[in-house]
């Protein structure tokens, strides 16, 4: 498991897993050196894979032989919840996630899936990016939705046009590490049980 995102520990006085802080500096760091969209996404999928994996252990893993020998099988990758996307709607369903966080990391998962399939490079400010990411509960909290991209007229000096371009596109790129840091706290919490 990265250092990035929670661990759990075994409280020794409780016998029951702990949740230490996230470290967003690690998080910030993995998804900044990231060169392509695909890869911010790849990134943040691997980021929110590891924070879901930790809250599932910190609900599911408990000390208990009789428990563990249980969950343990259901939680490894070839266990019917060793599945992403069925970890997520396990913890949606039992109330341990808002709906808002549920669906943000569905479409993050599927804008992963898209452009793993898709031999295309795109920018943050392409439309086909744009519009999942202008969808997504968190971006629309952090008020990025005034992020339109101007085409540019005749009046425009190009070298200027492609500046505010890549500025437009790291506010975007720095937007989306905040809203995944965001998330990321949403899940960095005790068990509920």
């Amino acid at each position: 498991m990265s250092r990035a995102v929670t661990r759990s520990r075994l409280n020794p006085r409780t016998d029951q897993f702990m949740a230490e802080k996230i470290n967003e500096s690690d998080i910030l760091e993995r998804l900044n050196q990231t060169n392509t969209v695909r890869g911010f996404f790849i990134t943040t999928v691997d980021v929110l894979t590891e924070a879901i994996d930790a809250l599932m252990q910190r609900i599911f893993r408990k000390d208990n032989f009789a428990v563990k020998s249980v969950v343990e099988p259901l939680l490894h990758d070839t266990g019917p919840l060793g599945d992403l996307s069925v970890r997520l709607k396990l913890l949606f369903g039992l109330g341990v996630i808002p709906d808002e966080v549920f669906h943000d990391i569905e479409q993050l998962i599927k804008l992963r899936n898209q452009l793993n399939h898709d031999a295309t490079e795109y920018q943050f400010t392409d439309p086909q990016i744009l519009a999942p990411i202008k969808a997504l509960n968190l971006v629309k909290k952090m008020g990025m939705l005034h992020l339109n991209v101007v085409e540019p007229d005749d009046d425009i000096d190009l070298s200027f046009y492609h500046l505010q371009l890549q500025r437009q596109q790291q506010v975007i790129k720095s937007g989306l590490s905040l809203a995944i840091i965001q998330i990321c706290n949403t899940l960095n919490k005790d068990s509920p049980f």
